[in-house]
C-alpha cells in the first residue's frame, strides 16, 4: 500500500509542524515497514533514511495553499495513493481519497482577532471541509479535542484521536563546559538568562515578557532576555523597537543542533501563551534541565500541571513574580525535574509514532 504525505513544512531549520511531522513519520514508517511512504516536499530535506520512505521535491512554491492545490494535488492525482496523511491542518481541495489529518489547534476560529480576516476565514473554511472529508483526525491534547467539538459540533467525535507530542532524545542537558562556551559565543557569560522560543504570535505575550524582565532588572541587574523566533504578530506589534535593547538577544531562528544548547543555557524558559494546542517548547526545555514558566490556561495546564511554574495571567507584574519564583525556589525546581524524568518515557516520539501508526493502519483497513 502507498501512503502519500504532505511534507510542505519539512524545511530546515525545522519549525513546529515540521518537527512534529518528521518525528511522527520516522517512527510510524519504521513500524509500517510493509507500506511505502511517498513524502512530497517543497525543498530538499533528506530526513528519512528508510527504504520504504521516498522523498520528492515538487514545485513551484507560491505559498502553502497554492502548493497544496497545485503541484502537490497533481502528484496525488497521478499517484492515486491508498491513504493521504496531511499533518498541516487541512486537505487539498477536491481530494476525495482516504485521508488522515492532524489538527494541532483551532486558534484561528477561537480567536480570529489574532489573524487577518482573510486568513481566519480561509482557515476555518478549509478545516471545516477537511473535518468532514477526512476518515480520521488526529489532535494533540484533550483541550484541542474539546475545542474542535465546540466550534465544529457536526464533527463525529469517534473519528478524532488524541496523540500527545514527544520530545526527541537529542534534547538532553548540555555540560557545564558546553554551556559556558555557548553563553560566551552569544555574549551572555555571567548573566541570568530568561529565554523564549517559538513563532512570535500576540497570544504568546512576548512584549509583556520584555516588560516583566525590564521590571525585574531593578532587582537582578544581570538578568537578560534571549528570544528565538520569527515575528508573526497580528495585528503587528512593534517588536523591532521593543527587542532592540542591549539586554535582549533576538535570533529569528537557530539550527536544530543548537537547540539543546539554547535550552540548557537558560535559567528560566518563559512560554506565556494564552492559547496552545499542546506547547512543545516547554517539553524540550524540561528535557534539557530548564524549568518553564507558563500561563495556567488551555492545553498548558493539561500537559504541564505539575511540571512547570504557572502564572494566572500574562500581565507583566505577574510574569515578573513568576520569574522570581522560578529563580528562587530550588527545591521546587528539583521536584519538577524529577517528575519530568519519571514521565519522559511517556513523552516520547516512539510512543506517539506507534499511536499514529495504529491510526493509519486502522484507517487503511476501513471500507
Amino acid at each position: 500500500m502507498i501512503f502519500a504525505v504532505d511534507g510542505y513544512e519539512l524545511v530546515k531549520p525545522v519549525g513546529g509542524v515540521g518537527r512534529v511531522t518528521e518525528s511522527l513519520l520516522k517512527e510510524a514508517a519504521a513500524i509500517l515497514s510493509e507500506h511505502e511512504f511517498r513524502v512530497f516536499t517543497r525543498k530538499e530535506y533528506g530526513g528519512f533514511p528508510y527504504p520504504n520512505v521516498q522523498e520528492e521535491k515538487v514545485g513551484p512554491d507560491r505559498g502553502y495553499f497554492w502548493w497544496q492545490n497545485g503541484p502537490f494535488r497533481n502528484k496525488l492525482q497521478a499517484l492515486k495513493p491508498d491513504l493521504l496523511f496531511a499533518p498541516n491542518y487541512w486537505l487539498p481541495l477536491f481530494y476525495r481519497g482516504k485521508s488522515v489529518i492532524i489538527l494541532h489547534d483551532i486558534s484561528f476560529v477561537a480567536h480570529p482577532e489574532w489573524f487577518s480576516r482573510k486568513e481566519a476565514f480561509k482557515a476555518k473554511w478549509l478545516v471545516k471541509r477537511s473535518l468532514k472529508q477526512a476518515a480520521a483526525v488526529v489532535t494533540v491534547s484533550e483541550f484541542s479535542l474539546a475545542e474542535i467539538l465546540r466550534f465544529f459540533p457536526a464533527t463525529a467525535s469517534e473519528k478524532i484521536k488524541v496523540v500527545a507530542h514527544g520530545v526527541a532524545e537529542d534534547f538532553q542537558p548540555a555540560s557545564a563546559h558546553q554551556i559556558e562556551e555557548w553563553k560566551e559565543s552569544k555574549g551572555l557569560q555571567g548573566k541570568t538568562v530568561v529565554g523564549f522560543l517559538g513563532s512570535i504570535f500576540n497570544r504568546r505575550h512576548v512584549l509583556e515578557l520584555v516588560e516583566a524582565v525590564s521590571l525585574l532588572r531593578a532587582e537582578i541587574p544581570d538578568i537578560v532576555l534571549y528570544v528565538v523566533g520569527p515575528d508573526r504578530t497580528h495585528p503587528p506589534q512593534n517588536l523591532q523597537e521593543a527587542l532592540h535593547q542591549e539586554w535582549i538577544h533576538w535570533d529569528r531562528g537557530l539550527p536544530d543542533e543548537e537547540l539543546p544548547l539554547f535550552y540548557s543555557s537558560l535559567d528560566v524558559f518563559a512560554y506565556l501563551s494564552t492559547y496552545e494546542g499542546f506547547g512543545l517548547p516547554p517539553l524540550e526545555a524540561l528535557a534539557c534541565g530548564t524549568i518553564p514558566l507558563l500561563v495556567n490556561d488551555t492545553s498548558l495546564k493539561e500537559i504541564y500541571p505539575d511540571m512547570a511554574f504557572m502564572v494566572e495571567s500574562a500581565q507583566p507584574e505577574a510574569i515578573k513574580e513568576g520569574l522570581k519564583a522560578v529563580l528562587n525556589q530550588e527545591d521546587r525546581r528539583l521536584a519538577i525535574l524529577n517528575r519530568f524524568a519519571e514521565r519522559r518515557s511517556y513523552f516520547s516520539w516512539e510512543r506517539a509514532g506507534r499511536e499514529l501508526a495504529e491510526i493509519l493502519q486502522s484507517t487503511l483497513n476501513t471500507t
